[in-house]
């Protein structure tokens, strides 16, 4: 199974938007690193201060966990942790602030969708009006810098491609 390695080195939103991007695929995130923790469809979120939580988060990779990783050591160790998680899989490492990001619900309004709900339906399994999730919709479109809700779809699905989902799916 293809396992999720994020680094993030941005502001606590950069963060929060990863989580919620893990979340939608299926993940688990959790800051409990057990046994049980490092099987199965849970992510490990912590904190790399040092070289020493850097690789506690290595070895974690290594023992078969996902990662969601908030970088805040010096530079010299933050280049050495994403050298070694891109030997061990794929590497999302996320630099800086992205510009705008999707809420929850403008993220889960496309996410349904994108699953081939309509829009109606869709406003109605988010607890929704209809004219507020058209509004949503509109404010989702905005923030991707698109015109269409097809092309807003398309980049929400791309934003996400860059993770594995649970049980070794592939993305996409």
């Amino acid at each position: 199974m293809s396992l999720p390695f994020v680094v993030v080195e941005g502001p606590a939103e950069v963060l929060a938007d990863a989580h919620a991007e893990l979340v939608s695929l299926g993940w688990e995130v959790t800051e409990d690193l057990t046994a049980s923790a490092r099987s199965g469809d849970r992510v490990w979120s912590l904190a790399v201060t040092d070289d020493a939580t850097a690789a506690l988060a290595v070895l974690a990779a290594v023992e078969g966990a996902g990662l969601l990783v908030d970088a805040r050591a010096e530079r010299a160790t933050v280049d050495r942790l994403c050298d070694d998680l891109r030997r061990l899989g794929r590497l999302d490492h996320r630099i800086g602030d992205p510009g705008p990001l999707l809420s929850a619900v403008e993220r889960r309004l496309l996410d349904l969708l994108s699953d081939g709900v309509g829009l109606g339906a869709a406003a109605t399994r988010l607890h929704l009006a209809r004219r507020t999730a058209d509004r949503r919709l509109a404010s989702a479109r905005s923030t991707l810098g698109v015109e269409t809700t097809t092309q807003a779809i398309a980049a929400h699905r791309r934003r996400l491609d860059r993770l594995p989902r649970p049980g070794g799916s592939a993305p996409g």
